[in-house]
């Protein structure tokens, strides 16, 4: 791995991002007009919790604090996404595909362009190489926890980082997503969403709930929740998608998708997930709700290496069930 050093060159960019050609030798003051490009990675694991890294004591700028995942400056001849990529690797030893990424937001400074990319990875920290003379230490941090370290002094002050949480959805300006839904375990706080979402369903496929069927969702709804068994897909505070899981019975209930964020594969990212809760030595065994294409449902559980099952417990009502085969590959 290579340190950051004063021969480093930049590339040198004019106020408008457009490459002048020219490069400038790290350490040397810019001249007025001339920018270059730095980056930062945030990783964030599915709990919502940011990988940050300690910078050594001997690093000239914020020694000793703890920062972002990674940080810093395109050498000549990079573009933003691959410095971030060179960055990951020689700080972390962390491979990453940046190829088709691009920046989530981007900080003007005095002498350049700040890029930050944004990202969802399930990290084992002891498989990280670290950079011996840039980075001391990483751990995960969540929201409240990086905010305490900012309070303290012993974080580099970004502005954003209370923010820094809310946008890892990828928001554009207007509060659209623009790529990943942010999949996690239903809180008590999320069940009227949850609920309303299982009402729109059933009102497309069977007309509506009944009051009895309505009182049912919601307690069952509320068990699995507090049991840590209910799976759900968030859009901000929207519930768009659910699952119901249970270790003890090896089975899943419900992978319910709202009709707008269909083919972003929710209903995939769910099962897989509740999947690593379930006992692979024994038949797995899956149930859509309110379905209303046949051949689709179909078509989704062969994907996922499910097997129409012949079996129906009274209570399924219409909704075929399905089986993942305790011999099943790659589980």
């Amino acid at each position: 791995m290579t340190s950051k050093n004063s021969d480093e060159l930049w590339d040198i960019y004019t106020k408008d991002r457009s490459a002048t050609g020219e490069t400038h030798q790290r350490g040397n003051r810019m001249n007025a007009g001339q920018y270059h490009i730095v980056v930062h990675v945030c990783i964030f694991n599915h709990r919502n919790e940011l990988l940050i890294q300690q910078r050594q004591p001997s690093k000239r700028c914020w020694p000793n604090m703890w920062d972002l995942s990674v940080c810093g400056s395109a050498l000549a001849g990079e573009n933003s996404s691959q410095a971030a990529a060179r960055e990951t690797a020689e700080e972390l030893g962390l491979i990453l595909d940046f190829a088709d990424k691009r920046p989530y937001f981007t900080i003007n400074f005095a002498e350049g362009f700040d890029d930050y990319y944004i990202l969802e990875q399930d990290i084992n920290l002891s498989s990280l190489t670290l950079q011996e003379d840039e980075v001391k230490n990483v751990r995960w941090a969540d929201k409240g926890e990086v905010l305490k370290l900012q309070e303290e002094g012993t974080m580099v002050p970004y502005w954003f980082l209370d923010k820094l949480f809310e946008i890892r959805g990828a928001y554009d300006a207007h509060g659209k997503n623009a790529t990943e839904i942010l999949i996690d375990h239903a809180a008590p706080g999320h069940l009227a969403s949850c609920l309303s979402l299982l009402e729109l369903l059933s009102e497309r496929s069977a007309g509506g709930m009944t009051a009895e069927n309505r009182n049912l969702c919601r307690n069952v709804m509320q068990k699995a929740i507090l049991r840590k068994n209910a799976l759900c897909a968030l859009d901000k505070n929207t519930v768009v998608g659910i699952l119901l899981f249970s270790p003890q019975e090896n089975r899943l209930w419900c992978p319910a998708v709202h009709p707008g964020y269909r083919r972003q594969k929710i209903a995939s990212q769910m099962i897989n997930r509740a999947l690593k809760k379930l006992d692979p030595e024994r038949d797995i065994i899956a149930q859509a709700f309110a379905v209303t294409d046949k051949a689709a449902e179909n078509a989704f559980f062969r994907s996922l290496g499910f097997v129409s099952a012949d079996r129906c417990r009274p209570d399924t009502g219409h909704s075929e069930q399905y089986v993942l085969p305790k011999a099943s590959t790659g589980r």
